[in-house]
């Protein structure tokens, strides 16, 4: 007898087949029992003990780029068969998150699990590579610090020889003597002079050497960035067909901001606002032909509400030291490198206070109530640092690079760290190269807490940090131009522009161009956090509007009665308009505020004025004709002690 078992593939099952022998009989009991228990053995289903094993072609149709971050949505059919497969998703990006994977499918599947992992096959490769390569670089680091040993030993041979060269004393010495002296010096410091020249050589080639070790070391370093995700899914399926998947995951490396071009033709025309969008991204694989999505949310934001806590209240102590004095407010700006690439995590630091903060991924920064008069400090590893006077406003701060520090981290680094400088250890907005604008269709669909703007055209952004900068609005907003001048501080008009309703637009917080009548005039800060319905724009200062402030001596007088001095002034305000069109304009000057009882200010005179007692802000809103000149008049007077003096300039 001869038994044989087969699969069959079709229904997964095992069969059994017995051939006898001629003669033999069939008909045997003991035989059919146990022919009978090896048929019942052998004829379960397999289905269910076997996983199929299949690898999924996935494509990216959609990316959601939030201001940190970016949603990626692939998809992708895969034949499944009846029974349990093991569904693999491979080659997806480094920067995966791996919280945020799911998986999505049109078809009545049982999902059992699912898990993202890195590809450790590929991350085994890529960490021999890099100690091959730190054993050479630290071989090459060791010669290289032996030759300057050694160059430093013909150094000092070199000035013990040359001043040597005085001998012999007051005695003399005889002519052969003085000969073999200076035969042996002229051999020897030849002899040291090519030895410095062959040793100086050395250490150029091993220094050029060296540059191409550092340059290879950040190449390696990307690869090593660049390990990516595998997301494997083990389904249950009830029947074979072709079942379309949806995997969706965020990325952290990429992101987006708003910047925008504000132009002024004439101060009776609209505002003309392009609202620009700058993505990026270097998530470690290419988006090709995708539909894009802008979001003003980011997935890293707290979700939870902050509790208040307890408030204790208590009396003054004089022990402890009072914050430096002087104007209190709030400074914003960016922080760039030379190229106009914005610098993440930049150190802006208040010197006299202390108080710092660092730039986010585009290059932001912002302290709220801090002190003004004093110096900022701007730093950043790689970069020179820099300080810039503390002043109300916004700042837009260009570092310079540093290639002799960023060097030395880099060399000190090997061991320690695998990258660093602004150029490897900053997010992808660090290495941005700008393209060329694009404008198209975009739809704003509304969400509850976030705003989404809809690219209508497909893009492809590659993963290599360039920035790609697309005008998503072009608006014509109408708007209140007026201007503001304070003479006593700055004989300039300043052009502003006041828009009502601003929220109607769908405009977000970013850094703003201002041209007016073609002339570029700088970048400013549109800070979209204030509640008000008027939003007001500084557009700089309009040399079409003369001001001029003086002293009118006849009315300014000094007066002795008793133990008082009095100090009359009386100042005369010119405002021309040298424009074609007729203009509003907002003149401030002031009075003094005495803030003791010896000192009293009586007689305050500015006519049509509005005056705010408590500052002693005066203002007048007027409007000029083209051409037209208006002259104001302010005066007051000052009693105080004959013995003190008061500065009233």
């Amino acid at each position: 007898m001869e038994l044989f078992f087969f699969l069959n593939p079709n229904e997964e099952t095992f069969h059994c087949i017995f051939i006898f022998p001629k003669g033999s009989s069939k008909k045997q009991p003991m035989f059919q029992r146990i022919s009978l228990l090896i048929i019942l053995f052998f004829s379960f289903k397999t289905n269910r003990a076997q996983v199929k094993k299949l690898t999924a072609e996935t494509t990216i149709q959609q990316v959601t780029v939030y201001s940190s971050g970016a949603r990626v949505e692939r998809t992708a059919s895969v034949n499944i068969q009846t029974g349990r497969s093991e569904i693999i998703f491979a080659g997806l990006s480094n920067q995966l998150d791996q919280q945020t994977v799911q998986l999505k499918a049109d078809a009545n599947i049982t999902l059992l699990s699912v898990q993202a992992t890195k590809d450790f096959l590929t991350a085994g490769k890529i960490d021999q590579e890099v100690k091959d390569f730190m054993d050479r670089m630290n071989s090459l680091q060791d010669k290289f610090n032996m030759d300057n040993k050694l160059l430093d030993v013909y150094k000092n041979e070199e000035a013990m020889l040359i001043k040597n060269q005085e001998i012999g004393g007051q005695a003399g010495v005889k002519t052969t003597e003085l000969k073999e002296a200076l035969d042996f010096q002229k051999a020897r410091l030849t002899d040291v002079y090519g030895k410095e020249l062959e040793i100086q050589k050395r250490l150029k080639s091993e220094g050029q050497e060296m540059d191409k070790y550092i340059a290879q070391l950040r190449e390696i370093s990307k690869k090593k960035d660049s390990i990516s995700y595998i997301v494997t899914a083990l389904v249950d399926n009830k029947e074979t067909r072709t079942v379309n998947f949806q995997l969706l995951y965020n990325v952290k490396d990429a992101g987006w901001y708003p910047t925008y071009d504000i132009r002024v033709s004439e101060i009776t025309a609209p505002l003309n606002v392009v609202m620009n969008a700058n993505v990026f991204q270097r998530s470690g694989e290419s988006w090709k032909n995708i539909s894009l999505q802008l979001s003003t949310g980011s997935p890293n934001d707290n979700a939870t509400p902050t509790n208040l806590e307890p408030w204790p209240l208590g009396f003054y102590d004089p022990s402890v030291s009072v914050r430096t004095q002087g104007t209190r407010g709030e400074i914003s700006g960016r922080v760039t490198n030379e190229k106009g690439e914005p610098i993440n995590g930049a150190f802006v630091t208040i010197k006299a206070s202390g108080k710092s903060t660092v730039t986010d991924v585009n290059g932001f920064f912002k302290m709220q109530s801090t002190t003004y008069g004093g110096v900022m400090d701007i730093s950043y590893v790689g970069y020179e640092p820099k300080e810039i006077a503390l002043r109300p406003g916004y700042f837009s701060i260009a570092l310079k690079e540093n290639v002799q520090a960023l060097n030395e981290v880099v060399v000190i680094g090997y061991t320690s760290a695998k990258k660093s400088g602004a150029d490897e250890e900053a997010p992808v907005a660090n290495r941005k190269m700008v393209q060329s604008l694009q404008f198209t269709a975009v739809s704003t669909p509304y969400q509850p807490t976030t705003t989404v703007y809809k690219i209508d055209d497909k893009y492809t952004l590659e993963t290599d940090g360039k920035t790609t900068t697309i005008g998503i609005k072009q608006l014509a907003i109408p708007a209140q131009y007026d201007y503001y001048v304070a003479p006593k501080a700055d004989p300039t008009a300043f052009l502003t522009a006041k828009l009502v309703n601003w929220q109607d637009y769908d405009l977000q917080s970013g850094e703003a161009s201002l041209y007016f009548e073609g002339a570029y005039l700088g970048k400013t800060y549109l800070d979209l956090s204030t509640t008000t319905d008027t939003l007001s724009i500084s557009l700089g200062k309009d040399n079409g509007i003369k001001i001029y402030r003086k002293l009118i001596k006849e009315y300014s007088t000094k007066k002795f009665i008793g133990g008082n001095r009095t100090d009359s002034r009386q100042y005369e305000i010119s405002v021309r308009n040298n424009k074609h069109d007729s203009v509003n304009i907002t003149v401030v000057d002031q009075f003094p505020v005495s803030v003791t009882k010896e000192i009293t200010v009586d007689d305050m005179k500015a006519a049509n004025a509005q005056i705010d007692k408590d500052s002693g802000i005066v203002s007048w809103v007027i409007t000029l004709a083209p051409g037209q000149e208006i002259k104001l008049a302010i005066g007051f007077s000052v009693k105080y002690p004959k013995d003190r003096k008061v500065v009233l300039e």
